[in-house]
């Protein structure tokens, strides 16, 4: 799709210049005949004829390049969503950053509400260990994979190498 744009765009720009020269040229229709006097003989209508068919060719061209565009752009979502470890999640994605990985933003959804979750410690001393807390519900929710319980840091970045795999951009 690199070489579409690369070839074909810049040459539809150029007609679509030189569709927009043939209209300001045909602005001036009482310079033509001083200019090309075999132009004299042709009735007005011809010359309303030419304009507008030189202005359909101009639309036609400017909306083709539009479409060439438009699809030469690799797809690109901007938010996501799925389930893991039994919570649904919501992604937002960031590309603005272009030196480093693509932001991802990941929220969890409550299960019963299917609100967003917050994120508390678990008050446990000497560790970081944070728990799913729904305002709603005013209940802790704890991950749990296989019988065992899954970390949120842990889970959110299990997470988001899948959303990076299925973008394409992260080999891992």
């Amino acid at each position: 799709m690199g070489t579409l744009r690369e070839s074909v765009v810049p040459a539809l720009v150029g007609a679509a210049l030189s569709g927009v020269g043939a209209l300001v040229l045909s602005i001036y229709v009482d310079f033509l005949p001083t200019l090309l006097p075999a132009l004299q003989n042709v009735a007005a209508k011809t010359y309303v004829k030419i304009v507008l068919l030189l202005l359909l060719l101009l639309i036609c061209a400017i909306a083709l390049a539009v479409v060439l565009y438009v699809k030469s752009r690799p797809f690109r979502p901007r938010a996501l969503a799925g389930k893991d470890f039994g919570f649904k999640w919501s992604a937002e994605i960031d590309y603005t950053s272009k030196r480093k990985d693509d932001e991802i933003e990941l929220q969890w959804l409550c299960p019963k509400h299917n609100v967003f979750l917050g994120i508390k410690s678990a008050e446990i001393p000497e560790t970081t260990y944070y728990r799913f807390w729904c305002q709603k519900c005013d209940a802790f929710h704890d991950m749990i994979s296989g019988g065992a319980p899954v970390y949120v840091q842990e889970a959110e970045e299990i997470v988001k190498r899948k959303i990076l795999v299925r973008l394409g951009s992260f080999g891992g």
